[in-house]
């Protein structure tokens, strides 16, 4: 969903603050799966997430495990392992999908909780010269069960982890 208006003042001072952060819910969420799309992985300081739509394949979204707003708000060690496991998993990501290229997207003006979206972009897609969009309404792209689990597997396999706890 799109909008074009920003969400009341006071509710976005709250997720500022952290106050009902969905980002930090799916970060401490024990569960596997959510409407959203399925955990791959816990990394250094990110929690590694495919998205369930895959209307661009091999679509993640990483998210850092504390609540800031912008990298500088880090520390140097934190940034600094936040990013490392970024470029863990495009690495994954690129090596796994045999993307032609990646981009990273550090958007938070809907949920302000550092977190990045992974696009692996391939020859040929529809938007040759800017960001594609990854989840176009109308354009959804649902797997099965044994696909979603395909892909998950690939990229822990990639990323030389075994499985999530409690897969």
């Amino acid at each position: 969903m799109t909008t074009n208006s920003w969400m009341p003042r006071d509710r976005w001072n709250a997720l500022i603050r952290g106050d009902g952060c969905p980002l930090c819910a799916q970060v401490q969420a024990s569960s596997l799966a959510d409407d959203y799309g399925f955990v791959i992985a816990d990394l250094q300081f990110s929690r590694l997430r495919l998205v369930r739509n895959q209307y661009v394949t091999g679509y993640c979204v990483l998210i850092c495990h504390k609540h800031v707003i912008e990298p500088h708000e880090l520390t140097a060690s934190e940034r600094n392992l936040f990013f490392a496991d970024l470029a863990l998993v495009g690495q994954a990501l690129q090596q796994v999908f045999q993307a032609d290229k990646l981009n990273f997207q550090m958007l938070g003006n809907a949920v302000p909780h550092l977190h990045a979206h992974i696009v692996p972009r391939y020859f040929g897609d529809p938007a040759p010269s800017r960001p594609i969009d990854p989840t176009p309404a109308g354009q959804e792209v649902f797997l099965t069960e044994a696909g979603y689990d395909e892909r998950i597997q690939a990229i822990q396999r990639e990323l030389r982890i075994d499985a999530v706890k409690g897969s």
